[in-house]
């Protein structure tokens, strides 16, 4: 049997003033979840530090100059090529104004009830019933 490489996807969960976060939803063309809903970030480059891959990746979607707080939790994606774990962090806007890239084709400040239901990304639906479905507890 033989498995597939890791490879790593740093990922950024940003909040604007009220509270909601903001999500992407990835372009119809794209080759892995097409038109599906997911949170800001990408691949890190080889000899890239993660924490700047990241930094790079938000500035590339979305316009902004972001700083990195903490980490919030993992996620697992299978492509054609890799075994993807996603690693999901929180941060904040520094600098910037929003203006998403080719990759993307809408993006959304969305509550915890709206992200449920969005059409997630695989990895995004995983992470975000591990994670963030607790927020909804005796919400309607």
């Amino acid at each position: 049997m033989t498995l597939k490489p890791f490879a790593l996807c740093m990922r950024l969960i940003l909040f604007d003033q009220h509270g909601h976060i903001l999500v992407l939803k990835r372009n119809a063309q794209s080759k892995t979840n097409p038109s599906k809903w997911e949170l800001p970030g990408g691949k890190i480059d080889a000899g890239e530090a993660f924490d700047e891959a990241l930094k790079r990746e938000i500035r590339e979607e979305t316009g902004f100059t972001v700083a990195i707080h903490t980490a919030a939790g993992t996620a697992m994606q299978e492509t054609e090529e890799y075994r993807v774990v996603n690693l999901v962090m929180i941060g904040t806007i520094l600098s910037g104004g929003l203006s998403i890239s080719p990759e993307h084709s809408e993006y959304r400040w969305a509550s915890l009830p709206e992200i449920t239901a969005l059409d997630k990304a695989d990895w995004f639906a995983e992470y975000f019933s591990m994670y963030m479905s607790a927020g909804l507890s005796g919400k309607e």
